[in-house]
C-alpha cells in the first residue's frame, strides 16, 4: 500500500474499524499527516516508527482486555474453503495481479478506459479464485498474500475511477487538472462487490473519522 492509501485508522492507537485489528507503516493510511502526496523519508519514516509503536501498544492493550475462552472461527474465504474445483494457485494469481498493476500505462498514466479494462480483468480473477478450492497448507501464507494483492488492486482502481481529477500522486490523463469540488477523501471496501464512498475533508480529525 505504498503511497497515500492504506487501512483507515480511527483513533490515536492506529485501530481500524475491525475490532482488534491495528495498522502500521505502509499498511496504514498516511493521509492525515501528508495529504495526497508522500515519499520515503521525513514524516513518512517518522510515521513508520510512530505508527508501529502506537499500533503495537494498542494491540497489546486490546489483547489484555479481551475476554478469555472466546470461540474462534475462520473469517477467510478465498483460498481457504474446500471446493470440488481446482486448487487455489497463489503464484499464478500474484502474476495475474502484477500484470494489471505494474504497467505504467495502466497504473501511472491513468485513464478511464484503461482502468476499466484492468478492473474488469481483476474482477473476473476474483470471481474465478472465489470458486477455487483451498490451497495446500504449505502455501497458506502465499495464498493470503496473493488474495490481498487482488483485493487491494480492485480497491485501488475503483478509487482511481471515482476520483475524476489529478491530485497528489493520482494522475488522470483524461482529467489532468485538479478539481476543487473533489477536495475530499475516498474510502473503498468490499470483496465480492467493491464500493467507494466520499468522506468530507473535515473528517481529518480522528474523533470525527471514528463516528
Amino acid at each position: 500500500m505504498r503511497g497515500t492509501g492504506g487501512l483507515r485508522i480511527v483513533d490515536e492507537t492506529c485501530a481500524t474499524t475491525v475490532p482488534g485489528l491495528y495498522a502500521a507503516g505502509d499498511a496504514a493510511t498516511r493521509e492525515l499527516i501528508c495529504g495526497g502526496f508522500t515519499g520515503g523519508g521525513s514524516h513518512n519514516a517518522a510515521w513508520a516508527m510512530t505508527s508501529g509503536t502506537l499500533a503495537g501498544q494498542g494491540a497489546a492493550d486490546y489483547a489484555r482486555q479481551a475476554a478469555d475462552g472466546r470461540e474462534l472461527s475462520s473469517a477467510g474465504t478465498v483460498g481457504l474453503r474446500s471446493r470440488s474445483r481446482r486448487a487455489f494457485e497463489p503464484a499464478a494469481l500474484a502474476r495475474a495481479v502484477q500484470d494489471e498493476v505494474f504497467p505504467y500505462e495502466l497504473n501511472y498514466f491513468r485513464e478511464a478506459s484503461r482502468l476499466g479494462g484492468a478492473l474488469a480483468r481483476l474482477d473476473a480473477a476474483w470471481r474465478d479464485v472465489s470458486e477455487a478450492g483451498a490451497a495446500g497448507a504449505a502455501e497458506l501464507l502465499r495464498t493470503r498474500e496473493s488474495a490481498a494483492m487482488l483485493a487491494t488492486a480492485r480497491w485501488m482502481y475503483r478509487s482511481a475511477l471515482a476520483r475524476q481529477e489529478s491530485r497528489g500522486m493520482h494522475r488522470r490523463d483524461d482529467f489532468p487538472e485538479q478539481d476543487h469540488r473533489q477536495r475530499h477523501y475516498l474510502t473503498s471496501g468490499g470483496l465480492d462487490e467493491v464500493w467507494t464512498a466520499v468522506r468530507p475533508h473535515a473528517e481529518a480529525a480522528y474523533a470525527e473519522a471514528a463516528e
